[in-house]
């Protein structure tokens, strides 16, 4: 039996549905690959969050009230620093359905500050489509916004 190589994933469940595919031929290059996993990751991480429970959008607005702009090391640290560990408590209960979903609202609280301040925790579509210009990064499918006249 031979296998076709590919990277695939499907999910559907009551509204959401999402597919990503990608035929691996000869010529297909590795970074091709890492953007379909990469694309991939992106979808999953959020919608994994709101399924064990966690409210995403409590959690990004605590992240985008205590967020500084600017990529660097010592904004970074200014960030982590001026957090107090009772305040931080607080707001993400508010994301939680029980107390025991505390640690699952910090970790995405985590993930969501390093990546307002400009750095990701996870390999990005669009910072590999910085490295490797020739990489097409799909649009999303759908009607965003009125059509230009």
């Amino acid at each position: 039996m031979e296998f076709v190589e590919e990277v695939a994933f499907a999910a559907k469940h009551k509204d959401w549905m999402v597919v990503k595919k990608l035929l691996i031929e000869q010529n297909t290059a590795p970074e091709e690959i890492a953007l379909a996993l990469a694309s991939i990751d992106k979808t999953l991480v959020r919608k994994a969050y709101e399924y064990a429970g966690v409210k995403a959008e409590v959690v990004e607005a605590y992240v985008a009230r205590v967020a500084k702009k600017g990529r660097t090391f010592a904004n970074l640290s200014a960030v982590f620093s001026t957090l107090k560990p009772g305040e931080v408590k607080a707001a993400l209960l508010e994301a939680c359905p029980t107390p025991a979903h505390y640690p699952l609202a910090e970790s995405y609280f985590v993930k969501k500050l390093l990546e307002e301040i400009g750095f990701d925790p996870c390999l990005e579509p669009e910072t590999l489509a910085k490295v490797y210009p020739q990489l097409k990064i799909p649009k999303p499918r759908g009607n965003f916004g009125k059509k230009k006249k």
